[in-house]
């Protein structure tokens, strides 16, 4: 008499996910739990006698609690037919060099009687790894004993392979990390030549160590102390590195140390260690925080990972997916039988269960040509204080350079610089004025001094008194005049500002690939907030970046929003497009600055030019920002920022005049 129902076309539970407790089962299980006990009774056993038929636990019952248990490696609660820690312990053993990994483990049939106290049931493992998924099903033997379901233990629960005396055993091989190319493909993180140089004990008198490694650090420019107590806790036949340079770097000084050991290598680095530093970022040995926040596999130590900038924001893509292996490794290597003739066998190794090759790292693309980055660079390393330029691209946007000067020390003032913009800002104004019917024609008022009660404003020092009076819009954008700006931002609401704002590329966050601020356009809080708005103070604010999509929008006649990265070009989300008649009422007096107004030192190079000088911080008088954007005839258009400048043509424009040259 078969005593176990046979297979009843028991529906799979959910999904058991790895390190997770698995959802309860719906009712079906009840009900079918129900079918198994009425089995059990009816196989020779008294209906009288509840204390056995009670003490039966159905058999799909155990199986969750096995599949639920097998997915967070803890079964120790299971009933078995061993005791619960005695397989724990194995289970333990099994999976312990499988990296932290779990499996998902799913009920796809059973439980189906094989005999009159014996049924088996199949699960399916589905381990989700870095490199894809390792599947398989396995039997699950069921036994009753003692009045109860027991689930009968073996290695072979975990894999069909698996015989007590071997364990799963993960390997990883890291992928090589990409590069990064710019404008027309050429490289700009490539493998370079480097030199790793260091003391190699070995090679030099223990009683040298000390002062060969205080000589090489002073020639590399590191901590002498620290690396003489390096050198000084590592073995007698140790190499101790000390640094590692670019090979057109290396002091020539080194080779005459004592012990000195220099090795040629290769990395991944631009063309110089500040060539767009602060926007393509780092990449380094991963740290134990960098593997600790990933999930198991991706990342490893060895591997090269981005730290900061674009390099970080696409490190999954440019590092690449890993090699993965899983063996089925002997805890000891048994000895297979002799073969006829042989005085030994040879021995059993690991048997390979899955295995992925590694998958390199994709190059990413960005906007940035090699020579102008190059050149916006030289052009600012003689400013002495903080200083930013930027080159766009008018008719896409695309970034060809991004650079800060020497005494930015680092900060991402080109991309991620956060100041007032001062009367570049009058292009935005300009904008909102012609929506409401003005033209460059339009006659407005230009007085010295402008009386708003609680404040008066005047213009720039030095603001031409033939330029005062009634003036058109386009002598006011030429010549810069605040108080005109003032007096018509009345006419204007704040909302007018943040459309005109966000038609030229303002305001508005766009994911570029790379950290860009772009900027804040307020709704200004009273009449003298907006009148300060109108010329690009209060509590307006932009980066250089986005202060290039400005003249760009102007230049190319649409709303034209700054990229740097091919994969993330933002798309325009401007409340209303700039539309290329707007853009020609723009350009036009844009023009006028450099053929008749403040940017008459940028005629030899651009086309059209708005000048900015936008004061900020404390003192008397306050200290100033300096802008000048410009565009050109040939597809280019520039900015530059520089903090403590005192003019916008006197300080910036020399600077954008040497980038269009």
């Amino acid at each position: 008499m078969n005593c176990l129902p046979q297979d009843r076309g028991r529906l799979s539970p959910p999904l058991l996910v790895a390190r997770r407790i698995p959802p309860v089962r719906r009712t079906t299980v009840i009900l079918l739990a129900a079918v198994l006990l009425v089995a059990l009774v009816g196989c020779g056993r008294k209906d009288d006698d509840p204390a056995v038929t009670l003490s039966y636990e159905p058999a799909d019952s155990l199986l969750d609690r096995l599949a639920a248990g097998l997915a967070v490696a803890t079964i120790g609660d299971v009933p078995f037919t061993v005791p619960g820690d005695q397989a724990q312990a194995q289970l333990d053993a099994t999976i312990a060099q499988m990296n932290g990994y779990r499996p998902e483990v799913t009920i796809v049939s059973g439980p189906t009687a094989t005999g009159e106290a014996s049924a088996e049931a199949t699960f399916h493992f589905a381990w989700t790894m870095t490199s894809g998924v390792w599947e398989y099903d396995v039997t699950v033997p069921l036994t009753a004993a003692d009045g109860s379901w027991r689930a009968v233990w073996s290695a072979s629960l975990i894999h069909p392979d698996l015989n007590g005396t071997n364990i799963l055993v993960y390997a990883r091989q890291s992928a090589e990390r990409a590069g990064i190319t710019g404008n027309g493909g050429a490289a700009i993180v490539e493998q370079r030549p480097v030199v790793d140089i260091g003391i190699d004990k070995t090679a030099v008198d223990a009683s040298q160590w000390a002062s060969s490694a205080r000589q090489l650090a002073t020639i590399v420019g590191i901590d002498p102390e620290a690396y003489v107590a390096k050198v000084e806790a590592s073995g007698p036949v140790a190499y101790v590195q000390a640094v590692v340079l670019r090979q057109e770097i290396v002091p020539p000084a080194v080779g005459g140390v004592p012990g000195v050991l220099a090795t040629a290598g290769s990395a991944l680095l631009a063309p110089s260690s500040t060539y767009a530093q602060p926007m393509l970022g780092t990449i380094g040995d991963a740290t134990a925080e960098d593997i600790a926040d990933s999930p198991p596999g991706v990342i490893a130590a060895g591997d090269i990972v981005g730290h900061s900038g674009i390099q970080h924001n696409f490190d999954a893509v440019m590092r690449g997916i890993p090699g993965e292996t899983i063996t089925l490794t002997p805890l000891e290597a048994e000895p297979t039988e002799a073969a006829p003739g042989d005085a030994t066998a040879p021995r059993q190794g690991p048997t390979v269960a899955y295995r992925t090759e590694p998958i390199d790292g994709a190059t990413l693309s960005v906007s940035l040509d090699v020579d102008l980055q190059t050149k916006a660079e030289e052009v600012l390393a003689g400013v002495p204080g903080p200083a930013a330029a930027v080159l766009i691209r008018p008719s896409d946007g695309a970034v060809l350079a991004a650079a800060n000067s020497p005494a930015s020390n680092g900060q991402p003032d080109a991309n991620f610089g956060n100041y007032a913009p001062g009367s570049t800002f009058k292009i935005v104004t300009s904008l909102a004025l012609l929506r409401k019917g003005y033209t460059p024609d339009s006659t407005i008022d230009c007085p010295a001094v402008l009386d708003l009660g609680t404040n008066k404003f005047s213009n720039f020092k030095g603001y031409p008194t033939s330029a005062l009076g009634k003036i058109t819009l386009r002598d006011a954008v030429a010549f810069s005049c605040n108080t005109a700006f003032m007096i018509e931002s009345a006419n204007l609401s704040g909302k007018d500002f943040q459309d005109a704002a966000a038609s030229l590329g303002l305001g508005i966050d766009y994911t570029t690939g790379a950290n860009v601020n772009f900027g804040t356009v307020p709704d200004p809080g009273s009449t003298a907030q907006k009148a300060q708005e109108s010329i690009g103070q209060g509590g307006v604010l932009v980066s250089p970046i986005a202060m290039a999509g400005v003249v760009a929008s102007v230049a190319s006649g649409k709303t034209t929003i700054p990229w740097i990265v091919a994969e993330s070009k933002p798309a325009s989300e401007a409340a209303t497009p700039l539309t290329e008649t707007e853009a020609s009422q723009l350009r036009e007096m844009m023009a006028a600055t450099v053929t008749t107004g403040g940017a008459t030192n940028m005629r030899d190079v651009a086309v059209g030019a708005k000048t900015g000088t936008a004061e900020y911080g404390e003192g008397d008088p306050l200290p100033t920002h300096a802008w000048m954007m410009a565009f050109t005839d040939r597809d280019l258009a520039a900015v530059v920022w520089v903090k403590d400048g005192e003019s916008g043509s006197g300080t910036a424009g020399p600077l954008v005049k040497q980038l269009l040259s």
